[in-house]
């Protein structure tokens, strides 16, 4: 991915995060280098020795971060655990995790929505109604507006990560400052709008706002769906290995 957003400005220039999908892109890549960095540091803590065993196979909620599911044998063991709730009405024993595992949780769940957001409006709104005529799709936007819904998509049904509802927040909030980015720019140069219904003058500009705002509920549900049934799908195949989510 890091790869393609470099090539992509090698070759149309740093304007083209002046767009949507670049931006999502980036933070998909982030949220990858940010993955791989956090699993390089178990695996380095692993081999030092600092390996914590009952750490490691704790669960952790929506809002503490991600999990690993027990053995079959350790399902068996924890039957018999006692289910005492702590002072915030957390199980007692359960660990929370970091600063990094919320930023990671977070960037996660932005890019989730912002991904599919940004697929959707591309491949069924602009492409076939507005650049279609007048735009040749190259290799290089085909792959910036796939291959980051593709390697999410597969990092999701390997990952044990919560989606809450609630989180979709964040999700507006990061789409809310490209906006907010867009506004200041067009109030101190007069330009094109990278994306026609962000158009201000348009007699139509509030029902386009409010129609991308309501997507956005819509593709923070799609991905949400996607991982009940994952979950689900997983729980029946696998129930003995397999913890689903409550």
């Amino acid at each position: 991915m890091f790869s393609l957003i470099t090539a992509n400005s090698i070759v149309d220039g740093v304007g083209i995060f002046y767009f949507y999908t670049q931006w999502t892109f980036t933070l998909v890549t982030i949220y990858f280098a940010l993955g791989s960095a956090i699993s390089i540091y178990g695996c380095c803590k692993y081999c030092n020795g600092h390996y914590n065993y009952h750490t490691s196979h704790e669960n952790i909620d929506s809002d503490r971060g991600n999990y690993t599911a027990p053995s079959p044998g350790e399902t068996a063991d924890r039957c018999d655990w006692p289910k005492s709730l702590d002072v915030n009405g957390e199980p007692q024993g359960r660990v929370t995790s970091g600063p990094w595992g919320y930023i990671f949780q977070i960037i996660f769940q932005i890019s989730a929505g912002a991904v599919v957001l940004t697929d959707i409006v591309f491949w069924f709104i602009l492409y076939p109604f507005v650049l279609s005529k007048a735009y040749n799709l190259d290799f290089l936007n085909a792959c910036m507006h796939s291959v980051n819904a593709v390697l999410l998509l597969g990092d999701t049904f390997l990952n044990c990560l919560r989606f809450p509802s609630f989180r979709i927040a964040y999700f507006i909030f990061w789409t809310s400052i490209f906006v907010i980015f867009q506004w200041i720019i067009h109030a101190c140069v007069s330009m094109w709008w990278p994306y026609p219904f962000l158009d201000l003058s348009s007699p139509y500009a509030p029902l386009w706002y409010i129609g991308v705002g309501l997507m956005h509920i819509l593709c923070y549900g799609i991905f949400a769906l996607i991982i009940k049934l994952k979950n689900y799908w997983l729980t029946r195949s696998y129930p003995e290995s397999y913890q689903g989510f409550s």
